[in-house]
């Protein structure tokens, strides 16, 4: 009977002790911020504005959809990254380089993004959403 209490006392405890833990930062900045970079990489721009605010979906779409069939991104980096995890926020710059036919020459992109954790409720992790609009392209 004294093991059961015991057993009974450590499982109470350790459900305690997830209870007090830090806020849940969602499925992972560095996941979310990597599946946009590739969403606008390969002109998934559909995919891109779900990264998106929802007051700032139709102004990427506008913006790059007007090139959809001459612009080619043929590559894109973050060029830093800095997470704040006591704010839920975060702060990167990610560099396109890209042609725009009808001309074959490769120029540099840069925008500058502020992430924000939006929370869900308090039994799940929120999720990461790009704040603010894309800088004007290009």
């Amino acid at each position: 009977m004294k093991k059961l209490f015991y057993l009974s006392a450590c499982i109470l405890s350790l459900m305690l002790a997830g209870c007090a833990s830090k806020v849940d930062l969602g499925p992972g900045y560095q996941h979310t911020s990597k599946r946009f970079m590739e969403a606008m990489r390969w002109q998934d721009y559909r995919g891109a504005a779900e990264f998106l605010q929802d007051e700032y979906r139709a102004q990427l779409l506008e913006s790059f959809g007007q090139y959809k069939d001459n612009l080619h991104i043929v590559e894109a980096e973050y060029l830093f990254s800095q997470l704040d995890k006591k704010t839920g926020t975060a702060k990167s710059e990610l560099e396109f380089k890209y042609y725009l036919l009808p001309s074959p020459q490769v120029k540099e992109w840069h925008w500058k993004i502020d992430w924000v954790l939006i929370p869900v409720d308090a039994n799940q992790p929120g999720t990461w959403q790009v704040q603010g609009a894309p800088p004007t392209f290009p």
